[in-house]
């Protein structure tokens, strides 16, 4: 039970700060390092750091160290093309689940959030709201596949975020929209304003991508 649990501290600790992008694409971790820091042995380190290889936020190169894996734009391309199938859909069929009650809650953190200018819960936020819309669907195996989708596209958001900072502003609209369509029952609106505030966040994506070259990582086009 212990070794579990300092695999789940372990495998938290790590994977939070991956998606945050405290730790950046391309950087390379030292397991001696984070067996120090998360005051673990090495065997549940090991342990988060494969299941963390199999989510494909990190790639164990023997030898060498433990490399943060960049985000591609082949990946990007592959996160929207599973979101685009996903979230307008499930808005749409389960998003009158949701109580009113949360749905204005929502509205008034997002409305709030507007004043944020590249701090951190503003993304929290995003991950909170469209969390809110899988989990509603009360599907497991759907929740599990979207919860490794968000949390590569979080990376992304961040990246995005920090260089495009039109989207912050652009974001808040967006999810506005979806909230205020859901709260009159209007289903099909809320589906395309999702479609809408997809496509947006993909384009930004594929921007910074193709024109801020400072910041990819690797050769290959990744950052």
């Amino acid at each position: 039970m212990v070794e579990r649990n300092l695999k789940d501290k372990a495998y938290n600790y790590i994977k939070e700060r991956i998606i945050r992008c405290e730790f950046l694409p391309g950087q390379f971790l030292v397991e001696a390092d984070l067996i120090k820091v998360i005051d673990a042995s090495r065997t549940p380190i090991r342990e988060a750091l494969n299941k963390l290889e199999q989510e494909r936020l990190i790639t164990i190169l023997p030898k060498r160290g433990i490399l943060v894996n960049d985000i591609t734009l082949a990946d990007i391309n592959a996160i929207y093309e599973v979101r685009f199938l996903v979230e307008p859909p499930v808005v749409r069929k389960y998003g009158h689940l949701i109580p009113a009650a949360k749905l204005e809650e929502m509205l008034v953190k997002n409305n709030a959030s507007a004043a944020l200018e590249h701090d951190l819960n503003e993304y929290d936020l995003d991950s909170e709201l469209h969390n809110l819309f899988i989990e509603t669907c009360g599907n497991p195996y759907l929740m599990e596949l979207m919860q490794r989708i968000f949390g590569q596209n979080h990376r992304v958001r961040i990246l995005s975020g920090e260089r495009l900072e039109y989207r912050l502003q652009a974001t808040v609209r967006e999810h506005e929209a979806i909230l205020e369509a859901l709260l009159k029952k209007d289903s099909a609106a809320a589906e395309e304003a999702m479609r809408t505030h997809l496509e947006h966040s993909r384009e930004a994506a594929v921007t910074l991508m193709t024109t801020d070259v400072r910041s990819w990582g690797r050769a290959g086009g990744s950052f």
